[in-house]
């Protein structure tokens, strides 16, 4: 088996936990990432969503501006706990060639007056020669993870 790749992005934002885990799982994935970082397109729009994102195995299918998608899974929604807990399969585009699926999680830790909010993706690569690429995808997530926090964070203020 191939290891995985792992890769996390975090801020701190100056609310309590609740209040931080609400505005990640209560904001439509396009508004947090309507830009490009390389190979990771923007997201155009979810569909498939049956009522709010918040019941463990619920789905529904994220599609990208360059007509690709994923289908994405609610694997752990803990607000008192602070994880929320995701997985991505049924790629199309340039990401399935390298990847066969996504396990992502949003973690919220109280640190002083605010929360600690954690990002991280674990990805399974289709094998050890992808596996070789996956450090330059981990450039381009980095930036789409740092150009969705400040969007995040002006989501907490309103």
């Amino acid at each position: 088996m191939v290891s995985t790749y792992e890769l996390a992005s975090s801020t701190v934002v100056p609310v309590p936990l609740e209040v931080a885990f609400d505005g990640v799982m209560n904001a439509p994935l396009e508004e947090l990432f309507p830009h490009r970082a390389g190979m990771i397109p923007p997201v155009k729009e979810c569909t498939g969503q049956v009522g709010p994102w918040a019941t463990v195995g619920q789905t529904r299918k994220v599609v990208t501006s360059d007509g690709n998608s994923n289908t994405e899974t609610l694997v752990t929604y803990d607000r008192a706990g602070g994880l929320y807990q995701y997985r991505l399969s049924d790629l199309t585009g340039p990401l399935k060639a390298l990847v066969v699926s996504v396990d992502g999680q949003f973690k919220y830790v109280p640190e002083g007056d605010g929360t600690r909010v954690t990002w991280s993706w674990s990805m399974h690569p289709t094998n050890a020669v992808t596996r070789a690429l996956l450090p330059v995808m981990g450039v381009f997530w980095r930036q789409y993870a740092a150009k969705m926090w400040p969007l995040y964070a002006a989501r907490l203020a309103v």
